[in-house]
């Protein structure tokens, strides 16, 4: 009747577990895969009763007598039976049947095995770790844990240790046997009673279930003193009598929700990381901004200071050619230069373009030597600022993560491979320099292609600022020439004057026009060039951002559903276990 009542919470609960399997498919983590794989297996199987305890407890005297068996369905031997797992469910024959070299699967008989079913492990002080495997592969999928502990002493280390892994980690309903009480006083064994109950409150059982009973006394007849009689009675009313039906319902979808919440936790930490790196990303495009700023300032800085040393020059050179262009300066010059050893008026004005262009040459490359400095050291504070913050990224997923550990390794290496790629960036000439960016007749040319990494930047403005000064000025002084060379005794002083400023202020223009562009041009150049080493974590942040959003979508929605259905049940049946 209650399977018929609950069949419908049951299908739920499969299409459920079904969607968290896909769920752990998608984080591609095998193990909990493979747990919520069993996890699906075993829903319809009876409920699952795991006996655990050190060697040497009597552990499988207790199921044969907790069986009521004729025959020991589990063996005892006087050495520790360590070898195998043995899980015990119902059938119509006694087999024993190996499911692999660590496993067993015994059928038998007995009509309690209709409602449950007993998992045997190892010995907790002698598992070894494919043992432990295995015995941790039973713990996630079964409905309630049983700690048989030595009646004489309840405080062996190895099982409060696996205690801990099923409290903690899998949240199992737990109770405790006292076995062999036969071998102890009635007042030394209810001290240890109280100890074992002190230890279960201490480490986060509220009311521990403890039950004292000797499978020695059970077996021989003694029913009434082998403490069996109290621990059935607490079965009957907790589980079977089609109570184990709802309980199973109930503790599969804690099973589930422990699980969905682990992915919780998880994409939670995964989230934070993705949150750390996009601000990390952000401050990156943040810092070559900034620094792009502080080199376009440098160079209009630059500019102007050039500017103004060529105002300087050609101001006081317009004042000494409209000074020597006076209709007496002319006529003297032009008849000392037939008459006399005086220069001639050409001569003059040839030597007035040379002493012009030495002058700008003079004035400009003081300038330029200054201003280049501080656009070289604006650029290299960038990429070595870039380099520090590459190197102090935050890292809060670590490569152990229980959930998302191939996640981790793989932001790890995007990080590594943008920290060795960086470096190497800086250190390597080409990354700064092409040979189309720099005239190949320029003098500093050859210069560019001696540096080394980095330390090239100076030497590149200071090409690119040579060239587009010097291409300007002597464009400028060989307009003049032509200019000055038609000139005669006949001159139109008016007309040369402007000519002159006209071709001054093109120059003007040019110089400030040419060396702004070409060298912010360099600087966002360089600028994207240190941009282009982001595109793997640019990359997988994007892949991050989409992945985190869907898996969070998810497990919410599972998550929702596992506590509507939970709740249901429980308002259903009234029912809670004690």
């Amino acid at each position: 009747m209650i399977s018929r009542e609950y069949s419908p919470f049951k299908a739920r609960l499969d299409e459920l577990v079904k969607d968290l399997h896909q769920l752990t498919h998608d984080i591609q983590h095998q193990q909990l895969t493979e747990t919520v794989g069993d996890l699906r297996n075993r829903i319809h199987d009876p409920f699952m009763f795991v006996i655990v305890g050190e060697v040497k407890v009597g552990k499988s005297s207790f199921i044969n007598a907790l069986l009521e068996s004729k025959t020991d369905i589990c063996a005892v031997a006087p050495s520790p039976m360590t070898d195998t797992i043995q899980q015990i469910i119902y059938g119509e024959e006694h087999t024993v049947t190996a499911l692999s070299p660590v496993l067993k699967r015994i059928t038998y008989p007995e009509e309690i095995l209709r409602e449950i079913a007993i998992v045997d492990t190892p010995g907790t002080n002698t598992i070894i770790a494919h043992h432990q495997e295995i015995t941790e592969k039973f713990i996630p999928t079964s409905d309630l844990a049983v700690f048989v502990f030595e009646a004489k002493n309840p405080y062996r280390q190895s099982a409060w240790d696996f205690f801990q892994f099923i409290k903690e980690e899998w949240r199992k309903k737990i109770i405790f046997v006292l076995q062999q009480k036969d071998l102890m006083n009635a007042a030394d064994l209810e001290i240890n009673k109280k100890g074992l109950e002190q230890y279960a409150k201490e480490r986060g059982i509220e009311n521990p279930k403890i039950f004292a009973v000797s499978a020695k006394l059970e077996q021989e007849g003694n029913f009434d003193e082998s403490g069996f009689v109290e621990l059935r009675n607490y079965i009957t009313q907790n589980i079977t009598g089609g109570k184990a039906y709802i309980f199973k319902l109930l503790n599969n979808i804690d099973a589930c929700t422990t699980i969905n919440e682990k992915i919780a936790d998880g994409i939670s930490l995964r989230k934070n990381q993705y949150e750390y790196d996009l601000k990390f990303r952000s401050d990156i495009n943040k810092t070559l901004e900034d620094q792009t700023r502080i080199s376009q300032n440098n160079v209009k800085m630059l500019v102007e200071n050039l500017i103004g040393a060529y105002d300087q020059v050609t101001n006081e050179k317009k004042e000494e050619l409209d000074k020597n262009l006076g209709f007496f300066n002319v006529l003297k010059r032009g008849i000392g230069g037939i008459f006399s050893k005086q220069q001639s008026l050409h001569q003059w004005l040839s030597e007035f373009s040379s002493e012009l262009e030495k002058s700008l040459n003079s004035a400009l490359q003081n300038r330029m030597n200054d201003g280049v400095k501080d656009i070289s050291d604006s650029i290299q504070q960038m990429g070595q600022m870039i380099s520090l913050k590459i190197q102090n990224s935050t890292t809060l997923l670590r490569n152990d993560h229980e959930i998302f550990a191939a996640i981790a390794e793989k932001r790890a290496h995007v990080l590594d491979e943008l920290h060795s790629a960086f470096k190497e960036f800086l250190k390597t000439t080409e990354n700064y320099y092409t040979k189309d960016l720099i005239k190949e007749d320029n003098k500093l040319a050859p210069q560019v292609a001696t540096g080394t990494g980095i330390a090239i930047v100076g030497a590149i403005i200071t090409a690119l600022t040579h060239g587009a000064v010097f291409d300007i000025t002597g464009g400028v002084l060989t307009t003049l020439g032509l200019a000055f060379a038609g000139i005669t005794l006949g001159l139109n002083k008016r007309k040369i004057m402007n000519q002159f400023s006209k071709e001054i202020d093109s120059g003007r223009s040019q110089l400030h026009d040419n060396v702004s562009q070409k060298l912010n041009q360099y600087v966002d150049w360089i600028k994207s060039k240190m941009n282009e080493n982001f595109h793997k974590l640019d990359a997988h942040l994007q892949n991050e951002k989409s992945q985190i959003e869907n898996l969070d979508k998810t497990q919410q929605r599972i998550n929702h559903s596992l506590d509507s259905l939970k709740s249901e049940i429980e308002q259903k049946s009234n029912w809670k276990f004690e």
